[in-house]
């Protein structure tokens, strides 16, 4: 029996107000009026409804998918993972609302729920909104919530561990020209904190860089090794922590000296901007946030 779109989004999974953007901007489904205007759904909608929902959630572009017919989206769900995140975490609609759910999901320890607000959080918002709206911000509160005492170490752990997972990932369903500019990303020898480094990889592959992702805490000489081994275009690390610190100042210089000219580097994080003054004249590219990271890769791919 056709339903209201309230209780449309209770079945299928998505918010009122996803539902009317995928009618009217992508011509998903077109739900019956009733005399008054008033939108309804009836079973075969809902069942598209929740079909894609997966396929966004685990990566496909709701425009690509649209206007696939029902058999055609039962078919591509049947090729996602088995681990697919068979409902949502709740009905949010902004990024601090994503931030502050991750936080508490965070806190107790539940890395099912955290990896289902993401993937939400991806679907809802893109893959690019996800990184700089959420991702980074709950990075950040993450860090300092830890430094001050209201996140425990396991806690910041565990959500460590979920975001790596979702970052290492490449988004099911995207493509990556043949011919794609090649960035080896990873942090210095000491640098044990990676997360800096797997945005930088989740942002280059989203532009379309064939990104080899090789960690934390790895000596320059190795990094170097591997960029000219690859034939790499750029070579991205991120420094965390220390600021000011000689040896990292050391370190990078050294970067820059072990790779060709014709290899950038580009240097990031939260300490990043401390070295940035002493090394000007090294031919080191900055990113001093995740804008400043996207204009230097695009500026890299040239």
């Amino acid at each position: 029996m056709p339903c209201p779109i309230q209780h449309a989004s209770q079945l299928s999974g998505l918010s009122s107000h996803v539902i009317r953007i995928w009618e009217r901007r992508y011509n998903a489904l077109s739900p019956s009026r009733t005399d008054t205007n008033r939108r309804m759904y009836c079973d075969e909608a809902i069942k598209r409804l929740k079909l894609l929902r997966v396929l966004t959630e685990n990566g496909h572009r709701i425009g690509g998918v649209a206007k696939l017919n029902t058999e055609q989206l039962e078919e591509l769900v049947k090729k996602l993972p088995a681990e697919i995140v068979a409902a949502p975490a709740g009905d949010f609609e902004t990024p601090e609302q994503f931030v502050e759910a991750a936080i508490a999901a965070s806190k107790k320890y539940d890395s099912d729920l955290l990896r289902c607000l993401l993937l939400q959080a991806r679907r809802q918002l893109g893959q690019r909104g996800m990184l700089h709206q959420v991702i980074c911000p709950l990075i950040i509160q993450i860090g300092d919530n830890w430094q001050h005492g209201t996140l425990r170490p396991s806690h910041e752990h565990i959500a460590t561990a979920v975001i790596r997972e979702l970052l290492l990932t490449p988004v099911p369903g995207s493509q990556l020209a043949a011919h794609a500019p090649e960035l080896i990303v990873a942090t210095p020898a000491g640098e044990l904190h990676e997360l800096g480094a797997l945005i930088v990889a989740a942002s280059a592959r989203d532009l379309g860089w064939h990104v080899t992702y090789l960690g934390p805490n790895l000596p320059v000489e190795e990094i170097s090794a591997c960029a000219i081994a690859r034939h790499a275009k750029a070579v991205a690390l991120s420094v965390v922590y220390p600021e000011k610190c000689p040896v990292i100042q050391e370190k990078l210089s050294r970067m820059r000296e072990l790779l060709p000219s014709s290899i950038g580097l580009i240097v990031g994080g939260r300490a990043a901007e401390s070295y940035r003054e002493c090394l000007t004249a090294a031919g080191i590219q900055w990113a001093s946030c995740q804008h400043g990271l996207d204009e230097v890769l695009l500026k890299n791919q040239k």
